[in-house]
């Protein structure tokens, strides 16, 4: 399996249906009044947390994602079904950017969060709608509106209790697989671990989640080796637990590399508890002046207590464990930050709020409510178009049209409708 923990996707809601123009048949009576349905409702898109997924390999193979239209309404007052909506998997840990602004839109870490992505447009009225005491046979229905669509980039920070981190060769990946149910890739050669692997710990009952880091080594920040690619998954652990080669030609100075990369690329992390081990004492054998010795001199650089084991034969690690889980008790229950995306605000709800741009001799006017009334106009409809102008007229958009600087011919873009600038009236061309 290929480990991705970036991506970038388009995802687009469904459109609303068309509303309908149709009148009743009835005796004697050729149109017996308006009976247009109205249209369903598009699908909306969603992204849904799966704690078992830990990859954004998905959407790295499939790129664009369209929620369902919704159905055009019907004769007799049909209404059109509404669109499914479309739920997208993703791991725990993801981050949602918007693309183009770059800003932070979710942060889900809940396990069983599902949060809205882009919202499905609404479906157009039928001609029923529109019946007054002065127009008793209205012709005017609406097109859908069109589907919220949006680019957004995902970026993956797995969510661990603890992460286990140190040089490559360190037997991380024997540790993992020893304390808890995770499988990884184990050999005797430097970098055998190409993507972090999650594991469940429990001690006493008490349960926690653990990560298996890719080996760091010198300059990672700087994109050398696997560490700057995998980095980021320290920031959402609570505790570090940095794993010491003591078969490496200096221990001591694997331990002051490591945590000068944690240091330059990110200096908070330097604040996480850290429990220091020294793994592979095995080899010492009957040694043991020589294994105090290096304890000593590790615990005087770290300023911590050093824990000795090997993974291998299994000593030690019952000591670990008791102390790992201590450290998560005495530690408060993360909090969350979530910059949740508002889908309008207060003065996009008013047609005036509206503004125009320019790009060559097209005119573009952008506006949530504006550009939504624009797109529903059926431009095969004279009643609608008629509409269309009468709001356009009352928000003085020629006025401001004018300011930009328009002359005759220029074209001018609202929602999906299109208009020419002619005999200073806008004039709905598609």
């Amino acid at each position: 399996m290929i480990f991705y923990d970036e991506a970038i996707i388009k995802v687009k809601a469904g459109d609303g249906g068309n509303g309908a123009s149709s009148f009743r048949s009835e005796k004697y009576r050729a149109k017996g009044g308006p009976d247009g349905g109205d249209g369903g409702r598009g699908g909306s898109t969603y992204f849904k947390v799966n704690p078992e997924l830990n990859t954004l390999s998905n959407f790295n193979a499939i790129k664009h994602y369209e929620a369902e239209n919704g159905d055009n309404g019907g004769i007799n007052d049909r209404h059109g079904v509404s669109g499914e909506d479309l739920f997208l998997e993703i791991p725990q840990g993801t981050i949602v950017y918007d693309k183009e602004t770059k800003e932070i839109l979710f942060d889900l870490t809940d396990p069983s969060e599902e949060i809205m992505i882009t919202k499905g447009g609404r479906g157009g009225r039928g001609n029923a709608h529109f019946k007054t005491s002065t127009n008793q046979a209205p012709r005017l229905s609406e097109l859908g509106e069109p589907g919220e669509e949006k680019e957004i980039k995902l970026e993956l920070k797995l969510v661990a209790d603890v992460a286990i981190i140190g040089v490559p060769s360190a037997g991380k990946s024997t540790l993992i697989s020893v304390i808890s149910n995770a499988r990884p890739k184990i050999a005797d050669y430097p970098f055998t671990t190409l993507i972090p692997n999650l594991g469940v710990v429990s001690v006493d009952g008490f349960s926690f989640v653990v990560i298996d880091v890719p080996g760091l080594i010198k300059d990672a920040y700087k994109g050398k080796g696997l560490g700057d690619a995998f980095l980021r998954h320290i920031e959402r652990s609570r505790i570090i637990v940095h794993l010491i080669d003591i078969t490496s030609k200096d221990p001591l100075q694997d331990y002051k590399i490591i945590r000068n990369e944690l240091k330059k690329y990110n200096k908070e992390l330097l604040k996480k508890p850290e429990i220091v081990v020294l793994n592979k004492i095995d080899v010492f054998g009957n040694d043991k002046e020589l294994l105090e010795d290096l304890i000593k001199t590790l615990e005087k650089v770290s300023k911590k207590k050093v824990y000795p084991i090997s993974a291998v034969a299994k000593k030690g690690v019952s000591d670990l464990l008791y102390e790992i889980k201590d450290e998560i008790k005495k530690l408060p229950k993360p909090k969350v930050k979530k910059e949740i995306i508002k889908i309008f605000k207060p003065q996009e709800r008013l047609m005036q709020n509206f503004s125009v741009e320019k790009k060559g001799e097209n005119f573009i006017v952008f506006g949530k409510r504006i550009e939504r009334f624009a797109s529903q106009t059926n431009p095969d409809s004279e009643e609608g178009i008629i509409r269309l102008l009468r709001v356009l007229d009352s928000v003085n958009l020629i006025k401001v049209l004018l300011k930009k600087g328009i002359k005759e011919g220029h074209f001018i873009k609202i929602g999906r409708r299109t208009g020419r600038f002619q005999d200073n009236m806008i004039v709905i061309i598609g």
